[in-house]
């Protein structure tokens, strides 16, 4: 899989989250991490990141690994720095 792809697959999934949160979602490009494993993506709500205001923040809106190998889109969580969650996925993949 490359860039272009997991973006695709992300695109997806934040259209099927912006219909249920009844916000407009888009990804923030510039914030993707590229690794060995594949791509962590990031997306937040089209008006927050126009106007900076936080009432048109969302919550919830875990970053996203997408696995250059097996294609697979993982959702992280907020609770932690995406760092956490990206050394965490990286132990898991070393393991299997």
């Amino acid at each position: 899989m490359n860039r272009n792809e997991a973006h695709a697959l992300v695109d997806a999934y934040v259209r099927r989250v912006s219909a249920r949160a009844g916000a407009e979602l888009i990804i923030l490009d510039e914030r993707t991490i590229e690794r060995e494993f594949g791509w962590v993506f990031f997306y937040a709500s089209k008006r927050h990141v126009e106007t900076g205001d936080p009432a048109f923040s969302v919550g919830g809106n875990a970053p996203m690994i997408v696995d250059r190998v097996t294609g697979e889109l993982h959702v992280t969580g907020t609770a932690y720095p995406v760092e956490h969650y990206i050394a965490e996925y990286e132990a898991r993949s070393r393991t299997h």
